[in-house]
């Protein structure tokens, strides 16, 4: 009997607590990709589209934005997740409020 079956690990879960185990590059990627979606949507809050296109371009970037939020929740659970998406808001909104507007 090895040391697995003696603990009563089995090579299954041996395997999905490895799966589940996430890599730094992956959060990172992650946390990227939603800092990316938050600045586009941002983008499209000042940019030239008005109108339905805007609140159409806000909505696909709020959606994926919720989607990368619950892939990076499966990686860090889902208060880490809500906080790293609640800094990447902050960081790429209150850059924008930092930027001198032309009148």
């Amino acid at each position: 009997m090895n040391r697995a079956e003696e603990s009563g690990e089995t090579i299954q879960g041996q395997a999905h607590q490895h799966a589940s185990t996430p890599q730094p590059s992956q959060v990172d990627q992650l946390r990227a990709q939603i800092e990316a979606e938050l600045t586009s949507m941002q983008q499209g809050l000042s940019g030239l589209a008005s109108g339905t296109a805007r609140h159409s371009i806000i909505s696909a970037k709020l959606r994926r934005v919720d989607h990368l939020t619950v892939h990076l929740s499966r990686c860090v659970g889902k208060e880490a997740a809500t906080e790293i998406n609640c800094q990447a808001y902050m960081r790429v909104f209150a850059a924008q409020e930092e930027t001198p507007h032309d009148e």
